[in-house]
Parts: C-alpha cells; sequence; structure tokens
C-alpha cells in the first residue's frame, strides 16, 4: 500500500503565519497598497512621460509608486514597515543616557502613612465643625 503525497496540503506550524488570499493570491493588506501605488505612480508616468521622454516617467512611476507597494509585501519578525518605522522613531525619540531610578518601597509606605494620617486629622477636624 503506497501513500500518495501529491494529496496532501503543507500547514505552517506557526498559525499566525497564515494570511487570507483576497484577489489573485494577495492579501487586502497587499491589495490597498498596491492600489495606492497605482494610484500614486501611473499620474506621475503620464505627467512626466509627457514633459520629458519615457525614462523620466518610468523613473517617476517606481520613485512614486515604489514604497507604497514595498510597505505591503515587506514583514519582517512578524512587524510592517510603517510599525518598524514607528518603533524606530520611539527609539530614537528616547535619551540616550539612561540614568537607573528606582522607587524607595520604605518611603512609599511612610507616605502612605503621612497621607492616612492627614486624612485622618481632617475627617476629625470636620466632625467637630
Amino acid at each position: 500500500m503506497t501513500q500518495h503525497n501529491e494529496h496532501f496540503v503543507k500547514i505552517p506550524k506557526d498559525l499566525a503565519e497564515i494570511n487570507q488570499k483576497f484577489i489573485a493570491g494577495l492579501t487586502k493588506r497587499q491589495v490597498i497598497c498596491f492600489g495606492i501605488g497605482i494610484l500614486l505612480g501611473f499620474p506621475a508616468f503620464f505627467i512626466f512621460n509627457n514633459l520629458i521622454d519615457l525614462q523620466a516617467g518610468c523613473l517617476a512611476l517606481a520613485i512614486m509608486a515604489g514604497p507604497p507597494v514595498f510597505c505591503g509585501f515587506y514583514k519582517k519578525n512578524g512587524l510592517y514597515l510603517e510599525q518598524k518605522i514607528k518603533l524606530m522613531f520611539a527609539f530614537l525619540k528616547k535619551p540616550k543616557v539612561r540614568t537607573y531610578q528606582s522607587e524607595n518601597a520604605f518611603e512609599m509606605i511612610e507616605r502612605n502613612i503621612e497621607y492616612r494620617k492627614l486624612k485622618k486629622m481632617l475627617s476629625q477636624s470636620e466632625i467637630k465643625k
């Protein structure tokens, strides 16, 4: 009895990496980014093609459509390009030299005791009035 492997479908071990296909084997994200690239690239192509020449039009198309299409297809370590850029900016905004800061538990307890004493004194003074 022989088994035919042609009738089996490989399923990845990590189910989070399965993306549901939308149109022509592309996900919704990829289709949207590709559409944005088309909307930005074709007008630039026709404008530069009429003003200068075909080579300038193709270059304008690549420059305008490239970034959105790249955003749609780029994914590394589970992060998309705009998420990675957002994290990079957040990292760059942080101070370069980090100082060690800790909370003293004893000071917090003392502050809490002092707060309770003041609260008790205020409530007693309001009762006397």
